[in-house]
């Protein structure tokens, strides 16, 4: 997506917010779900996704889970044949119903897909551009 495209996107959604919200800038989104309940997330990303920055999300049953999202070392060192050019992310979420949790990320050029444990299930998050 070109740069103008991009700020013209954030433009709107700063706009469809309504004027009593500031919105710091605008991240990538991210979605996700349980695996074993009938959850669902939707948020953003302040990150790009070879960067660092923080993860917002809402729940479908009302929770709001935030943390930071950061890059760490490829840990496929011991791997004959491995790629080290690929990214890898982390996020420590914190949630208001007492649920944290850490979810790491392989990052591809279009989106970051993780996976992690928040309280006692496991959570699936992607991050797209």
């Amino acid at each position: 997506m070109d740069f103008n495209r991009r700020v013209a996107g954030c433009w709107l959604a700063v706009l469809s917010l309504g004027a009593g919200l500031f919105l710091a800038g605008c991240g990538n989104a991210v979605q996700g779900r349980m695996l074993h309940a009938p959850e669902t997330f939707t948020g953003e990303s302040t990150a790009s996704l070879d960067g660092d920055g923080s993860i917002t999300l809402i729940s479908n049953r009302g929770a709001r889970c935030h943390g930071p999202y950061s890059q760490v070392p490829d840990d496929k060192g011991a791997e004959v044949g491995a790629d080290h050019s690929e990214e890898n992310g982390v996020a420590m979420l914190s949630c208001t119903d007492g649920r944290t949790g850490k979810v790491m990320f392989q990052v591809g050029p279009d989106q970051a897909v993780g996976t992690g444990m928040l309280g006692k299930d496991i959570v699936t998050l992607t991050i797209a551009e």
